[in-house]
């Protein structure tokens, strides 16, 4: 996981998926799904935010559709399946991890 186009607690979400970097799509994408991949990179969570001033990517989109309802570690996140989505680079995550 990293942050991009920000600063090292604030930016757009990327992951690393098959030794590429892609972007997480979803305009549902909450606060709460936020503070789960701010802990897993081991940064501030517990007023994580989810934003979409970053503006968006460009390459792959690895997933939409997420949903980090009673999990703690992003990878137990549900999702549409990897590369599997309905939405464009304009519909972003960013994060704010504080």
């Amino acid at each position: 996981l990293r942050l991009a186009g920000g600063t090292c607690n604030r930016g757009r979400l990327e992951v690393l998926h098959a030794s590429q970097w892609g972007t997480v799509c979803d305009k549902h994408f909450s606060n709460a799904d936020a503070a789960v991949f701010c802990r897993s990179m081991g940064k501030p969570h517990a007023n994580a935010e989810a934003i979409m001033q970053f503006g968006g990517g460009s390459g792959l989109i690895h997933l939409d559709e997420v949903n980090c309802d009673g999990v703690l570690e992003w990878k137990s996140c549900r999702h549409s399946g990897w590369g599997v989505h309905a939405c464009d680079h304009s519909q972003d995550v960013g994060l704010n991890c504080h």
